[in-house]
């Protein structure tokens, strides 16, 4: 369905199906696969330029650069996800773009999204330096030929899922152990996600996954997440994740204590560079 407004801005709003298989352990849909929401909706926007005459230029070689994400409220099974996209602006350079997903039923807003598609990154090149990490957690991603997607490269889905893991594979690492949380009613939440990509992602190539702890506002936690190439050390791209650990009963953050947070802030694992 394509939408106008009086300013003759272009809108596309589409339905996308919530799958049982999009639903995470924590009983909603996983932050890292509103990307393929996301991405399914601007395939079709594109698509749908194309038969009214209407291209974006150079679509076929842009490439996700920047891309900032807030979330608003859970998306559950079975739900229908309702992606609308506004394309901000466009040369033959780049093109931002803004999304969001509502929820079907109640039309609650779900998540919120800014692209930046470029057709190539101009940033200096960045290479991993140990004296960069004083305290730092270190996992492995070894990309997997059914991980890459018709182009041959990783799709923001799956980065995001890696990123997941890692954040929780260092919780408990620094002593955090989630199960123990769970069962008190506590989880982590993850409400604010921003993104950057210098290179793509494929088979057969191995990185890894530098994660930061770091205090945010209201003594909430955010991850910073750097991602290298094992074989180059070359930086492939860098995420600020915004989260907090909540107290599902009584939906309030809830607070560690200073030994907890003296944990979470003082511990390094061995780089695992070549």
């Amino acid at each position: 369905m394509r939408l106008m407004e009086k300013t003759d801005k272009i809108i596309t709003s589409f339905a996308v199906p919530v799958r049982k298989s999009d639903i995470d352990v924590n009983g909603h849909v996983n932050n890292g696969t509103y990307q393929s929401y996301f991405e399914e909706a601007r395939i079709k926007t594109f698509q749908l330029l194309k038969e009214e005459g209407e291209t974006i230029p150079n679509s076929d070689g842009l490439v996700v650069r920047q891309c900032e994400i807030e979330y608003k409220a859970e998306l559950k099974y079975p739900e229908d996800a309702v992606v609308t996209t506004d394309i901000l602006s466009t040369d033959p350079e780049s093109t931002e773009i803004m999304q969001e997903i509502f929820r079907a039923s109640d039309s609650a807003l779900v998540c919120k999204a800014r692209f930046v598609l470029s057709l190539s990154d101009s940033s200096e090149e960045v290479f991993y330096s140990e004296e960069d990490y004083p305290y730092a957690f270190y996992h492995p991603i070894s990309v997997g030929w059914a991980e890459m997607d018709p182009k041959g490269k990783v799709n923001l889905e799956t980065i995001q899922y890696y990123l997941d893991d890692a954040r929780i594979r260092s919780s408990y690492q620094c002593g955090l152990d989630l199960h123990s949380l769970q069962a008190k009613g506590i989880g982590p939440v993850v409400y604010k996600a921003e993104l950057n990509y210098f290179d793509t992602m494929g088979f057969p190539d191995d990185f890894v996954i530098v994660t930061v702890y770091q205090k945010a506002e209201k003594n909430r936690l955010a991850f910073r997440h750097d991602v290298f190439s094992k074989k180059t050390k070359k930086l492939i791209l860098t995420s600020m994740v915004h989260g907090l650990f909540m107290d599902l009963k009584r939906k309030r953050p809830h607070q560690f204590t200073e030994e907890e947070m003296k944990m979470i802030f003082s511990v390094k694992t061995k780089p695992l560079f070549d």
